[in-house]
């Protein structure tokens, strides 16, 4: 059993290794100007209170 655990935890290393090394190539493109205030406008109108900000209440 713990010969095919170190095998699998092998496998699953090298395809992080992969992806990582893929995710750098990748260009993510900025958001429009003014989209997160947009969201969070919406999200006020709408009584929506976002998780980090109830998280910080609770002192987490």
């Amino acid at each position: 059993m713990r010969h095919w655990n170190k095998k699998y935890e092998k496998r699953l290393e090298e395809e992080f290794d992969r992806l990582e090394a893929a995710s750098r190539e990748v260009i993510t493109p900025s958001a429009p100007p003014g989209e997160f205030e947009g969201i969070i406008a919406e999200m006020e109108r709408r009584g929506i209170e976002p998780k980090i900000r109830k998280e910080l209440k609770k002192g987490k």
